[in-house]
């Protein structure tokens, strides 16, 4: 059961008492970074130590300081919170593929302000062989029969541990009515490099469900695949890169 507790303008979200101590600490600064994996205006990533032990602490910071995705945080929890609730009620399904967050730390106003996400440092592996392929298959046609979607469904996201592979960077969200979103996370794991260095037959292994919502992700794909299309998010990413909130 996920409890909340307010420390330093920070609202923790945790299951038990040590994780409370942890996010804590977070909050207090008292922890040494070992290695920066992601620090952008968008996101920040980073392996921790705390009392000897390793964990990740991310920032999703793209929800604080991109306008469209800040007003959108007047209307929703934020993905820290919201990943921690999804994976929560996935595991109550059965559903014990994703590693979940230790804890989450949520600062807002109207809008959100800061948050953060505390998980354990998991020393795996990554994905390489037609087999690893094959387990994530039947992972996603696990996660999809409950009407939950990756929403980034590639290899880079699967992490092979000595409990199996697990998935990681995800907000475990549902769909109820149709298979829009299920449908893209196949054609987006298609395009996977992996997978296409395998000449891995993706939707032969996965029999996806051909209806409207898959005709409309084929579109959206496909759309966005066009030359101009490719140029327009090329000029977005470099305005990003120059400072730019879009």
């Amino acid at each position: 059961m996920i409890k909340d507790v307010l420390y330093k303008e920070f609202k923790i979200y945790y299951k038990n008492e040590e994780n409370k101590r942890l996010a804590q600490i977070v909050l207090d600064k008292n922890y040494k970074v070992i290695d920066e994996y992601k620090n952008t205006e968008r996101n920040y990533v980073a392996k921790i130590e705390i009392d000897g032990q390793f964990y990740v602490l991310k920032s999703p910071k793209a929800e604080t300081v991109i306008p469209q995705r800040k007003i959108q945080t007047a209307f929703k929890k934020g993905e820290g919170l919201t990943s921690f609730l999804n994976i929560e009620a996935a595991k109550n399904m059965g559903l014990d593929f994703f590693i979940e967050p230790l804890a989450v730390m949520v600062k807002r106003g109207v809008f959100l302000k800061e948050s953060f996400i505390l998980m354990e440092y998991i020393d795996g592996k990554i994905i390489r062989t037609v087999e690893d392929i094959d387990i994530i298959m039947d992972m996603v046609e696990k996660i999809h029969e409950k009407g939950i979607y990756h929403g980034d469904l590639n290899t880079s996201n699967f992490i092979k541990t000595k409990d199996g592979i697990k998935i990681i960077d995800t907000q475990a969200k549902r769909e109820s009515f149709w298979h829009f979103k299920r449908a893209y996370d196949i054609l987006t794991l298609k395009n996977d490099l992996l997978v296409m260095m395998h000449n891995y037959d993706v939707e032969k292994k996965y029999k996806v469900k051909k209806d409207l919502g898959y005709a409309l992700a084929y579109t959206i794909k496909n759309f966005k695949k066009l030359p101009l299309v490719e140029k327009i998010r090329g000029l977005k990413v470099k305005l990003r890169n120059k400072g730019w909130k879009v």
